[in-house]
């Protein structure tokens, strides 16, 4: 036991480094909400569900904001510039930055839908960059205030009050200078600028009511991209085109693939259409989907291989993986009072490899601050003596947005498809208490859990691996409970500018190897990034770096051209005897 406390001082010391650099040595530049009218929704970085925003609640880099119909938001920087969102927006902040050695900052922002009206409280000096994206035009701010609007069909507007906006599309650039407007329709250059004789008043209600024809009985609703959709509708898609070499052991194939992503409203929808040949003949078309998603403050479904599910805080299922194959996470939602999780196996996957998994989350909001959930996972695989269940229910209190106390309860209800009546599997439960906490300063979440558990238990037994350990046979089986067994677990996420983001897992029980995972990040640029994750549910005293539990995955990403990618995965895993076995992909990746 001495051994697994100097093994987690090492690893708490070893991160003590990053920590301070994320304090010390950069200013983390965030957007603060000062004034909420109605109904707006902020969607957080690496997060799946929109959430109510609130006034003093902090925007960063990857963060989006979507304003519902008679509604408003004000945003403030410290520098005390604000930009003020009509009814019916969207505004994605792409980058908010600011670099220490040369007091430069830059703050790019993506308006899909809406009206902005921005307003900078000094003159931007040499090197410091303000930029606007649209989906037909790209707005580079040199003023000090502006409004923009983007319309349903893409058609960009641009009024400058003071300063110069230079206006960009289809490689023209024109300089809307202070008391002009300017307009830019889909796929079209911006129209020459001209006077600004009337500027429309910028709250939706207080406009005067105008008719026009194109919206005669046609019935505007709201949708979470932003989108203001009517009956006819709108498609955008992003389209790429890959090339290269695919290996997979012996295997290897020259790939040609057409992977588009399209979005109708709040629906997306990813594609795989591609083409394998050994250079003599096809050796095989394929043909998929890649991911389907809708996502509403109250609705959410999304379609493909899922990763990171999580259940009753991480006791019952922790960053559960369908593996190699497709689920479907849907959840309904009101966000006040409670509502509903369920994760389905997909209908496609094929025979020879398909999930059996379903779980349900049942969750309600008793109080403002209190919410209590009842959980389930089950594994009903077509042969009953591989089926598996457990069922639980916790409670959570919020202290502060940034503070969360929880408690949860798991009970093995069905192992190897023997039920409760099996006193063997009435004795497999666990229960947690725990904390976790977010530090907006160093941009970092840190968590702590104490678990105990009967050692026939396995917490987080739906894990990353669990599909996988099921193919190859290597789920633990049914025992006899002897002891109770206690444990920890420490971890932290932090985000470092958006460009350097580290993740950290430790977790120590007595009578049990610890187990230790870690994920690095390093983004140099929108289309230059490097990615390494390390896993090891099983570590061995002396301690190995690797063994046959252990899998390394490396995602790089260089831009050869100006919309060319060239892209590598490697993924490697080892067998009991250390060997290691790579499958990797070798892409070029083309953005049209």
């Amino acid at each position: 036991m001495i051994k697994k406390i100097l093994i987690f001082i090492l690893i708490f010391f070893s991160i003590l480094p990053t920590l301070a650099f994320s304090q010390d040595s950069s200013k983390i530049r965030v957007a603060i909400i000062t004034y909420i009218k109605g109904n707006v929704y902020v969607k957080k970085l690496k997060s799946e569900l929109w959430i109510p925003a609130k006034v003093r609640m902090e925007l960063a880099s990857g963060d989006k904001v979507w304003v519902h119909q008679n509604s408003q938001a004000i945003l403030q920087f410290s520098d005390r510039s604000t930009l003020k969102l009509g009814s019916n927006t969207q505004l994605d902040i792409l980058n908010l930055d600011y670099d220490k050695d040369t007091k430069k900052e830059v703050s790019i922002f993506k308006l899909l839908i809406g009206k902005i009206w921005a307003t900078i409280d000094r003159l931007l000096s040499q090197g410091e960059r303000v930029e606007v994206q649209t989906p037909t035009a790209v707005a580079g701010v040199r003023g000090t205030e502006w409004i923009q609007e983007v319309l349903e069909d893409g058609t960009t507007k641009i009024w400058t009050l003071r300063g110069v906006v230079l206006f960009t599309a289809k490689d023209k650039t024109i300089e809307v200078k202070e008391g002009f407007k300017s307009i830019v329709k889909p796929g079209e250059s911006p129209e020459e600028p001209s006077k600004i004789t009337e500027i429309e008043k910028f709250d939706e209600e207080e406009k005067k009511e105008e008719k026009r024809e194109e919206d005669k009985g046609e019935k505007e609703r709201v949708t979470p991209s932003g989108a203001k959709s009517s009956q006819k509708g709108s498609i955008f898609a992003n389209n790429s085109l890959d090339y290269g070499i695919f290996k997979k052991g012996d295997l290897t194939l020259a790939k040609l693939s057409f992977t588009p992503e399209l979005a109708l409203g709040p629906i997306r929808l990813g594609l795989d259409l591609s083409l394998y040949t050994n250079a003599e003949d096809v050796s095989y078309i394929q043909a998929r989907v890649k991911y389907g998603e809708l996502n509403l403050p109250w609705l959410g479904v999304r379609y493909g291989n899922i990763d990171n599910f999580n259940l009753g805080y991480g006791l019952i299922a922790n960053r559960y993986s369908t593996y190699d194959m497709d689920g479907i996470v849907l959840r309904l939602e009101n966000p006040k009072k409670g509502g509903i999780i369920t994760l389905l196996p997909s209908p496609f996957n094929r025979d020879e490899n398909i999930t059996t998994t379903y779980a349900l989350r049942l969750f309600y909001r008793p109080l403002n601050k209190l919410e209590v959930g009842l959980n389930g996972m089950f594994d009903l695989d077509s042969d009953i003596s591989k089926r598996q269940g457990i069922v639980g229910i916790d409670a959570g209190y919020y202290f502060t947005r940034n503070l969360v106390v929880f408690a949860t309860f798991a009970q093995r209800v069905i192992h190897d498809g023997i039920s409760l009546e099996d006193s063997r599997v009435l004795s497999e439960n666990g229960f947690a208490l725990g904390l976790q906490m977010s530090v907006p300063i160093i941009n970092s979440v840190l968590y702590l859990q104490a678990l105990n558990y009967s050692d026939n238990f396995v917490p987080s037994y739906f894990n990353a691996y669990y599909e996988k350990n099921k193919i190859l046979n290597l789920l633990p089986s049914i025992e006899e409970s002897n002891n109770r067994i206690s444990g920890a677990i420490l971890g932290f996420d932090t985000n470092i500018l958006n460009i350097i983001s580290l993740g950290m897992r430790y977790e120590s029980y007595n009578f049990k190897m610890p187990a230790l995972y870690g994920q690095f990040n390093l983004k140099l640029g929108e289309r230059l990034a490097i990615s390494l994750s390390y896993e090891q549910d099983n570590i061995s005293l002396p301690f190995q770096f690797i063994n046959n539990n252990t899998i390394f995955v490396l995602n790089m990403v260089y831009p050869i051209a100006q919309n060319v990618d060239a892209i590598l995965t490697v993924e490697r895993t080892y067998d009991l005897y250390g060997n290691p076995k790579d499958v990797y992909y070798l892409t070029t990746k083309i953005n049209l």
